[in-house]
């Protein structure tokens, strides 16, 4: 479930980059893949590397939300 929420992160930011990114839609997407790549083995591992699991897929899971979220913000 973790891995799930961590990937559902990274498609987020991807999805909502275009909004708050750099000036062109292009150059924006990129960025939001490129900060996906760089915060998913992060996710990944904090999912995995605490000690209760649940508390790990609660911490992605607000990671999820806060990702979603940022859809939601246009500029």
């Amino acid at each position: 479930m973790s891995l799930v929420l961590a990937w559902i992160f990274a498609h987020f930011v991807t999805l909502g980059s275009p909004h708050w990114g750099p000036g062109t839609r292009h150059d924006a997407v990129i960025f939001g893949q490129m900060i996906a790549i760089g915060l998913f083995p992060i996710l990944f591992l904090i999912a995995f590397g605490t000690k209760n699991p649940v508390r790990g897929a609660v911490f992605v899971g607000i990671a999820c939300i806060a990702a979603a979220s940022g859809l939601l913000f246009d500029r």
